[in-house]
C-alpha cells in the first residue's frame, strides 16, 4: 500500500496532481491539495512525474 505525502514547503498549489491522479486520490479543500483517499493509490507515481516542484513522495507502507 502506498501513501502519498506532500511537503507544504514546496507545493505551489498548481493543482496537477489532482487532475493527473487517475484513483481520485487528492482533493482540494480551502483552497489546499489534500490527500483524500489514500487507500485509493496504487503508486502509477502519476502525482509525483507530474508535479512541477517535487512536493510529492509515495510513502510505501
Amino acid at each position: 500500500m502506498y501513501f502519498p505525502d506532500i511537503d507544504r514547503n514546496k507545493c505551489t498549489k498548481c493543482f496537477f496532481c489532482v487532475n493527473i491522479c487517475p484513483k481520485s486520490v487528492f482533493e482540494i479543500s480551502d483552497n489546499e491539495v489534500q490527500v483524500a483517499n489514500p487507500v485509493f493509490c496504487n503508486g502509477c507515481e502519476a502525482c509525483v512525474a507530474e508535479c512541477p516542484e517535487d512536493a510529492i513522495i509515495l510513502l510505501d507502507t
